[in-house]
């Protein structure tokens, strides 16, 4: 049985985190120098001092995290992703918009692993969960680690952030489709499809229907956009339970077996935004047809 929590509050949940919060969280994003034994073409910025140029251009970091890692020598050096929001968003109660704002999302890794990368992104405020925008619709910028500078960076940001009020308005379009129970269907089938393969447990016996059932009451409608909420928030996070019958090995007594289960959350960030970008595309294939 799905327990639906009733929302009433339109207050911010979030404020910008402290240095000394990114520090305990994420203290990668405070490496003085690259990991030993990079190129000698890599060119090292640090992730904290582009954050400072950030907030003198307005955007405070509201969350962030960082890649496990099991070598010593990638510790403190690792993949981080932080996500900016406007400080003139913090500083509201109410939003126009579904309870949803901008916000950009910046990945970096002192180890030569990865590029530095920002994207656009949106925080829904109801239930705390954020998403990647897809690269085919909306800009994304990846700098290489060669005569790279933080200045740079953001001014590849700030170009990024310019193009965040599109990225309202295609929530507001996908909020004007009422969609229909089996076009509903079909999107979580096809969303069930870009988290597992088509052998895994999940797929076989995970129905649609656990991943459109509501959380909270506001999420009851049947447009796109919760739609498309409501299928990503039980993807990512996890949590959802799942049983029935799957066939056995060869050889078995019994030509099925009973499996009871419960879906996992997506913990690599990597993963996380790849499924996100697929989510929202398949989303907006579903606003044009």
């Amino acid at each position: 049985m799905n327990t639906i929590v009733a929302t009433t509050s339109s207050r911010i949940p979030s404020k910008a985190l402290s240095t000394d919060e990114l520090r305990r969280i994420a203290p990668s994003v405070f490496a003085e120098t690259a990991r030993p034994g990079v190129s000698t073409r890599y060119t090292f910025v640090s992730t904290a001092q582009v954050v400072d140029l950030l907030d003198a251009e307005g955007w405070s970091p509201v969350r962030a995290t960082q890649q496990r890692v099991r070598l010593e020598n990638r510790q403190g050096f690792q993949m981080h992703e932080l996500r900016f929001a406007r400080r003139s968003d913090l500083a509201r109660e109410t939003f126009d918009v579904g309870d949803t704002r901008p916000e950009l999302i910046l990945q970096n890794a002192h180890d030569g692993t990865r590029a530095y990368r920002i994207d656009a992104g949106l925080y829904r405020l109801v239930c705390r969960n954020g998403l990647t925008v897809a690269d085919a619709q909306f800009a994304h910028v990846a700098i290489r680690h060669v005569d790279v500078s933080a200045e740079r960076f953001v001014a590849a940001a700030q170009a990024v952030a310019e193009g965040t009020p599109r990225v309202l308005d295609v929530v507001a379009r996908w909020q004007a489709v009422q969609m229909a129970g089996t076009a509903r269907q079909e999107f979580a089938r096809r969303a069930i499809a870009l988290r597992w393969d088509t052998e895994q447990t999940a797929t076989r016996l995970l129905t649609p229907d656990k991943l459109l059932a509501p959380v909270r009451y506001g999420d009851r409608a049947t447009d796109l956009w919760t739609t498309f909420n409501v299928v990503q928030e039980h993807l990512c996070r996890g949590g959802v339970r799942y049983a029935g019958h799957i066939p056995a090995a060869a050889g078995a007594i019994f030509p099925t077996h009973y499996v009871r289960n419960t879906t996992r959350p997506v913990v690599s960030l990597t993963e996380a935004q790849k499924l996100n970008k697929q989510l929202w595309s398949l989303a907006e294939e579903f606003s044009r047809n």
